[in-house]
């Protein structure tokens, strides 16, 4: 008898861990998501500034300025593009550590130092 209580509990628990594994998987597809409209919506904001741009002053003109409003774009999509690099890690993480363990909780394997809001800027 004591052994299928056991045998229940450990399976519970994989259950349970497997619920906790999805979860924290789909919070994380959402935030990629999100950061991938972010990353969209500065590159269209990118093309508005250089429209701007051009238009005030003509291309011969601007070209220090367009260069400009690009490299500060690119560092921002760069930045974009890190989180969503990291989140695809927890992601990894999570797998491994639930292939691992038979589907025990992977949601406390990743770093939670880059798991900040999407869109949100961190504060330093």
């Amino acid at each position: 008898m004591s052994d299928l209580l056991t045998s229940m509990k450990r399976a519970s628990q994989r259950f349970a861990g497997a619920v906790a594994d999805t979860g924290a998987k789909t919070m994380l597809k959402t935030d990629m998501v999100f950061l991938e409209r972010d990353i969209k919506t500065r590159k269209e904001a990118f093309g508005i500034e250089i429209y701007d741009i051009l238009k005030a002053g003509g291309a011969a003109d601007s070209a220090s300025e367009i260069q400009t409003a690009f490299e500060r774009c690119q560092g921002d999509i760069g930045h974009l593009e890190t989180k969503v690099r990291s989140k695809k890690d927890e992601m990894r993480a999570i797998d491994r550590s639930s292939a691992g363990d038979g589907g025990g909780t992977g949601a406390g394997a990743f770093d939670a130092g880059e798991a900040e809001a999407p869109g949100i800027p961190s504060t330093p």
